[in-house]
């Protein structure tokens, strides 16, 4: 197969709808009373409009609802009646609002206001000093969020949903300028860091897998699909690896949606979804920014960041080119008494991204992304119990090297309501570990060496139409082809031998769709479902073309969801949700050198109900919080495993039951102080056992599932002088217990551990100073009782926290 060919072609189809005629501009309208900047950002969306606030702190003031079919203006008159707010014109579709003029002081008698709310055509003094800007930059049409308000949308939803409107448990992470800095926080480990109900394993920079609300298949990588999606925009970033751990820095922010999430994502988003939000090129300045930093770590090597953007408009209006491009050096801490050596652990990694956006005229968008990403690590980052604090005893190294390449065609179309986007992606993945394999009084050492090289494909094109108070509609297509090929070598470095690998090829196509309509004016209900033909092809490489070592597969899987939402009043969401998930099964080989062991794994299928209540959101509201109960219903279990001798296999283990509870809340006192605070406790294991290996995991919680956790978090963020910001971050993460595995040699502890970090940022101008601790008192703790398959079931190994670290950073903006 000319798999270099395969990766970076794909067929993509154009799609040319018809713009309707734009009649005239008159729409018609739903907004209800409440706070004036959630007010125009419905009146925008309603009447396709640009509308911008001169002052954010207006926002809060109370104005009228407004229901009919009329103008912008019109609608703007009567919202803003017997208020101190009024509004220019620009043109037809381009509005502001702002403060009235206060009345003339020399009149003997008050001067009663009109009821026609507009500001005078030319007032004494201006709202700005300056020209009004285009429309295009008062609201950009390809901008989720206006410059002038704060509104959380959750592009998650596909249909840009407000979060006010989104029926489902949501976390939307804005990421700031120290994202991507710290050691071993460069990627996904900064987000993990920040919520409690994201996990994961810690194998390592790009060997870690992802575990939403407690759906956790295992600790192992194999060829079982990831239990959470992880997406780049609208590109699909992996699919049966472990985490790419991609560099977050000009990264804008970061969505996590629990799941499962099946009807809109499909298979292998049993326990939600990451998305990443880039910041996308400018079109109209140049922009450069840069991030310099260096760390030491207590017992430890020294580390060190760079990070860079350049923002170029080609074409004004037109074209623009963004380029990012960092290197990251986290220094070892762990020593290996047997060699001799010294923090042994040190990874590099390099990378950088390229979007090109395109802007033909007419509402129309393409971009073009690139990825390039490559991390490797000197050795792994555990230790053994029995050996000096950070230290193991090993005969070889074993590294890890991974390969990340992603390309993707992005079109979007908007007209009135409409939305249209169609993306095409390509991913090339290659990964290569090595363990020491080593027996106990070998004679010599023994090296095990495994690679995985994974390409995707991936398409999707969606149609949908937004509506108020989160109603609308989608339906959509994807097509789906991962091909993995896994090879494993085991021997004395000298005279290494080939074992027998597997590929496994799945294909899915699939149609989806939502619709969210309201039965009163406070209840919504969204229903949707998606129907997939799933194919997965699987064999043995060294004996291809054998039934006895080949397997396929077929699924017509279909996805419902159905979700309830009632706004009792404004700010306030209580919602009902039902979802389901899917994975494809495979096949699994084990082998002990002579002996090969091959077997199919089944798909397993999980559903879940969920309820909850949200109030408010940190961009509008000094106090918000939500709270979360969820139950679900995982049936046939997949999960990679190793048996006695070490060897990597996939099994379907048995059913299991989840059930959680969530809770966040976020208060800001005062203008410049913000504390959060978020929980949960979870209940999680096996109801029903399919292998006699895992008879005694009968109703033992599933591995990497801690009972319960939380974080605390405070930030300071106030200007201490003109031009000069001081900002200061403090958390503190609770990590509570959970298991390796399941199964007798598995069930070992893990977790019950307080991370802690400190940072400060000075900034003067365009110029930033930061001051960073992580692991604040160096505190002690297990993460993650697993560094070698090989030696496992002896119970001593450990990935201790990362001694206290400090780093110090400079950055600026052109």
């Amino acid at each position: 197969m000319a798999r270099g060919l395969l990766i970076f072609s794909a067929v993509f189809s154009g799609i040319v709808p018809c713009s309707p005629a734009f009649a005239n501009n008159q729409a018609t309208l739903n907004i209800p009373s409440g706070r004036l900047d959630r007010a125009i950002l419905m009146l925008g969306a309603q009447a396709n409009i640009s509308i911008a606030l001169s002052d954010p702190s207006l926002g809060t003031i109370r104005v009228r609802g407004v229901r009919g079919n009329m103008d912008a203006a019109s609608a703007l008159r009567i919202m803003l009646k017997d208020t101190s707010v009024g509004f220019e014109m620009f043109d037809p579709r381009t509005f502001r609002v702002g403060r009235l003029p206060p009345p003339p002081q020399n009149l003997k008698k008050p001067v009663q206001r009109k009821a026609i709310r507009a500001l005078p055509p030319q007032p004494a003094k201006p709202l700005s000093p300056k020209p009004a800007a285009p429309p295009r930059r008062i609201i950009p049409v390809t901008d989720n969020v206006t410059p002038t308000s704060p509104e959380i949308i959750v592009t998650g939803s596909k249909r840009d949903t407000s979060l006010a409107d989104f029926p489902g448990s949501v976390s939307i992470l804005t990421l700031s300028e120290r994202a991507g800095s710290f050691p071993g926080q460069q990627g996904t480990g900064e987000i993990v860091n920040r919520l409690p109900t994201l996990n994961s394993t810690n194998l390592g920079p790009g060997r870690n897998k992802l575990f939403i609300r407690g759906v956790a298949d295992s600790s192992f990588n194999g060829p079982t699909q990831a239990t959470v999606g992880q997406y780049f925009g609208d590109a699909r970033i992996s699919y049966n690896a472990p985490d790419p751990d991609l560099n977050l820095y000009d990264i804008k922010r970061a969505e996590i949606l629990e799941g499962p999430q099946g009807t809109l994502y499909g298979a292998g988003s049993l326990g939600g979804i990451v998305r990443l939000i880039p910041n996308v090129p400018d079109m109209y300045s140049s922009a450069a920014t840069i991030a310099l930093g260096g760390a030491v770590t207590a017992q430890g090597a020294p580390s060190y960041d760079m990070n860079g953007m350049f923002n170029l408009p080609i074409l004004k209006d037109h074209v623009a080119l963004r380029l990012v491009g960092y290197r990251l050096q986290d220094g070892g801490y762990i020593d290996d008494t047997k060699r001799g050596l010294r923090d042994i652990n040190r990874t590099v990694t390099n990378g950088g991204r390229l979007m090109l956006r395109i802007n033909p005229g007419d509402n129309w968008t393409v971009d073009i992304n690139a990825i390039r990403q490559d991390i490797y690590s000197r050795d792994g980052q555990y230790s053994e119990r029995g050996q000096p604090e950070l230290a193991r005893a090993s005969a070889l190294s074993q590294p890890f090297d991974n390969d990340y390449r992603l390309a993707e065609l992005a079109i979007r179309k908007k007209w009135d309501r409409l939305s249209l986007v169609s993306s095409t992606s390509a991913v090339s993945h290659l990964l290569n570990t090595s363990f020491d394999a080593t027996p106990k009084n070998a004679i010599g050492p023994i090296l095990f060496g495994q690679k995985n090289d994974i390409a995707i494909i991936a398409h999707e094109t969606r149609l949908s139409r937004k509506l108020s108070n989160g109603n609308g509609w989608l339906i959509g297509f994807s097509a789906l082809y991962d091909d993995e090929v896994l090879t494993r070598t085991l021997g004395p470095p000298a005279s290494i031998k080939s074992l027998p690998g597997v590929e496994n090829e799945f294909s899915e196509v699939a149609i989806f769709g939502e619709w969210s309509f309201g039965i009163t004016p406070n209840v919504n209900v969204s229903i949707g479902g998606r129907l997939a033909y799933n194919s997965v092809a699987s064999q043995l490489l060294e004996l291809a073309g054998t039934n006895e070592f080949s397997a396929k597969n077929t699924a017509t899987p279909i996805l419902p969801h159905i979700a309830v939402s009632w706004k009792p009043r404004d700010g306030l969401l209580m919602f009902a949700r039902y979802h389901e998930g899917f994975r494809a099964g495979g096949l699994s080989i084990s082998s002990t050198g002579s002996n090969v062991a091959v077997k199919e794994f089944a798909s397993d299928t999980i559903s879940a109900y969920e309820i909850g209540v949200r109030y408010g959101d940190q961009a509008h509201d000094p106090f918000s919080g939500a709270v979360t109960i969820s139950r679900a219903r995982w049936e046939n279990i997949q999960a990679d495993l190793v048996d006695s001798a070490g060897f990597a296999y996939s099994a379907n283990v048995g059913n299991g039951n989840i059930t959680g509870i969530s809770a966040t809340m976020n208060w800001r006192p005062t203008q410049s102080l913000n504390l959060e605070a978020s929980a949960f406790l979870n209940n999680s294991g096996l109801s029903a056992k399919f292998s006699p290996a895992f008879a005694g995991s009968l109703d033992v919680d599933l591995p990497n599932t801690a009972d319960v956790g939380g974080r605390l978090a405070a930030r300071y963020d106030a200007n201490i002088a003109p031009n000069t910001n001081l900002a200061i971050n403090a958390s503190a993460r609770y990590t509570g217990k959970s298991t390796l595995g399941v199964g007798t040699m598995l069930e070992i502890p893990q977790g019950q551990y307080v991370d802690t970090a400190f940072d400060m940022r000075m900034t003067y101008k365009n110029f930033g100073f930061v001051l960073g601790v992580t692991n604040l008192f160096n505190a002690k703790g297990n993460r993650f009782s697993f560094g070698n398959p090989f030696s496992v079931a002896d119970r001593l190994q450990e990935t201790p926290l990362r001694p206290r670290t400090i780093r110090i950073g400079i950055d600026a903006a052109f």
